[in-house]
């Protein structure tokens, strides 16, 4: 039986990681800011800051062969608790690992952010694009990735898997599909205003269980490792599109309203990832089912009965 380390494993995307990780075989160890902060065996380790000390202690005790590094922050108070949460702790995690007798295979979670303003005939956007990140979340990504780049060519195994836009059910709240389905929850029966963005953009979305299911196939290759890799559907999606259906779910009459605050200036028409090197390693990624995905959403914020 492999074992796995997940830090993050209560967040969205470490939830269905640990879980597909569990339905493989694997047996999942949770590092855990709190106790019974997440489902199964765990390590609590109390509240971050962690340190080397701390992690490679844990590391000792867990033996895993595989670390999966979950953990980081979207969005924080200041710049500085992003590169904290981003890139101070993967770094870590990282000479953690490297004090180990057997040091474990490590795969980072990186952010399709890292690219930033990618030109409009880029698309699909392949890993060997120059990344110019644009916004403190997205440098403190790629920050940990050219880290994480820099320990493999010094022979530690590492993997980043940068990951474009997963959606499901418990989506944080701040992103668009989720805040519109809160908005939505919030109106009266019979509808009213719905506050958006920018709708005319196309985006790459991935389910956040099929984006476990590739990272978690990813890590199961040796000669992923070493590299970036997409975790995307390599299909774009307009934002319009989406919330018209999510009215039509909704069966209320809604007007959108263009609020200026949630207008990004000078974001891409369209963004959407190349999937060739998933491909190249065998995994062929699905497209995301925004029949399902979209009823569940509303049923989270009970404009829908739940979803069996």
């Amino acid at each position: 039986m492999k074992t796995a380390l997940v830090t993050g494993a209560s967040g969205f995307i470490g939830r269905s990681l640990v879980a597909h990780l569990t339905s493989l075989g694997w047996r999942v160890v949770s590092a855990q800011r709190a106790l019974g902060g997440c489902e199964g065996e765990g390590v609590f380790l109390g509240p971050s800051p962690w340190n080397a000390d701390l992690l490679a202690k844990m590391l000792g005790e867990v033996a895993p062969d595989t670390v999966f590094h979950m953990a980081g922050s979207t969005k924080a108070a200041s710049a500085a608790a992003l590169y904290e949460a981003n890139t101070v702790l993967a770094a870590q995690l990282i000479e953690a690992v490297l004090r180990q007798e057997r040091p474990p295979a490590v795969v980072l979670a990186g952010s399709a952010a890292e690219y930033g303003a990618v030109p409009p005939d880029a698309n699909p956007v392949v890993e060997t694009e120059p990344c110019h990140p644009v916004t403190d979340y997205a440098i403190s990504k790629h920050a940990q990735t050219l880290m994480g780049l820099a320990r493999a060519r010094a022979g530690l195994r590492v993997l980043v898997a940068r990951i474009w836009n997963p959606v499901g059910r418990d989506m944080p709240g701040h992103l668009a599909l989720a805040s519109f389905a809160s908005q939505i929850a919030a109106m009266p029966a019979e509808g009213g205003r719905l506050h958006v963005g920018n709708l005319d953009v196309a985006r790459d979305f991935i389910d956040v269980r099929e984006a476990a299911r590739l990272i978690a196939g990813l890590a199961d290759r040796p000669e992923a490792y070493g590299a970036v890799c997409n975790i995307c559907s390599g299909r774009a999606y307009t934002l319009r599109a989406l919330v018209d259906e999510m009215i039509r779910f909704s069966g209320r009459r809604i007007e959108l309203v263009v609020d200026p605050a949630r207008v990004r200036a000078g974001e891409a028409k369209e963004l959407r990832g190349d999937t060739a090197r998933l491909r190249q390693f065998g995994l062929d990624p699905a497209a995301p089912d925004f029949g399902a995905i979209l009823p569940e959403l509303l049923a989270k914020f009970a404009v829908l009965p739940p979803v069996s």
